[in-house]
């Protein structure tokens, strides 16, 4: 690892065939989730795209949720402190937990999503490491804009190979909150059906979406992260 980087939010979606959710059902989930402190969700709300649980919000941007969708289960943890740990645990036992009261009896695909933080060792502004070093090294470029440069970014797409069946997508930018920091996001996203038995697999894709952001896509940023 070439940083340490602060995790600041982790997403998942489970995807099963289209289905009609009914409300019964996961109130159902909602409240064997409530009976489970380390689960628990203390709001539930039927909107016109599906079924919400939420925690209340303790700072500005937290987000603590499950969404059940008519083709997915989407959950959040957004700055709350979550470690990967915690998430992966939280992912499985509510997947589990849900297909089995909804009737699914497996995921067609997976989507993990994990946010970090990471402070640059020589650069002050990571907006001057990313356009000093990965987006235009020629300074004399940058003034041709005639205006300041509040943020900048980088994408980068991975696809699957023969040895790896995943797909990533990264994301390297400028975080406008503390321009100390840069901000990066991988997405890693899996095609193939996961049967309801092997759920806890679950855990060792979003292991994976982790440790490709602070393994490989740390030291490449590292390489340029030179005096």
């Amino acid at each position: 690892m070439s940083y340490d980087p602060r995790s600041i939010a982790f997403l998942a979606e489970i995807l099963f065939p289209p289905m009609q959710l009914r409300a019964d059902q996961v109130q159902a989930i909602h409240n064997q989730l409530y009976r489970q402190q380390a689960l628990s969700y203390q709001n539930f709300q039927v909107a016109h795209d599906g079924i919400h649980l939420s925690n209340l919000v303790q700072a500005p941007g937290q987000v603590s949720s499950v969404s059940f969708l008519p083709d997915r289960i989407v959950l959040r943890e957004e700055l709350r402190g979550t470690t990967v740990e915690d998430f992966a645990t939280r992912t499985v036992n509510i997947a589990s937990i849900a297909c089995q009261q909804l009737g699914i009896g497996a995921s067609v695909a997976q989507q993990f999503i994990v946010r970090s933080l990471v402070n640059p060792r020589h650069y002050r502004d990571g907006r001057e490491l990313l356009t000093r070093k990965l987006v235009a090294p020629d300074v004399d470029a940058w003034p041709q804009f005639g205006r300041p440069l509040q943020s900048l970014g980088i994408r980068l797409t991975f696809p699957p190979t023969e040895n790896a069946k995943e797909a990533f997508h990264v994301r390297i930018e400028s975080w406008p909150q503390d321009p100390r920091s840069l901000w990066i996001e991988n997405t890693g996203s899996f095609a193939g059906p996961i049967p309801v038995e092997n759920l806890p697999q679950l855990a060792n894709y979003l292991y994976s979406t982790y440790r490709f952001l602070t393994g490989p896509v740390g030291d490449f940023l590292a390489r340029f992260d030179q005096p």
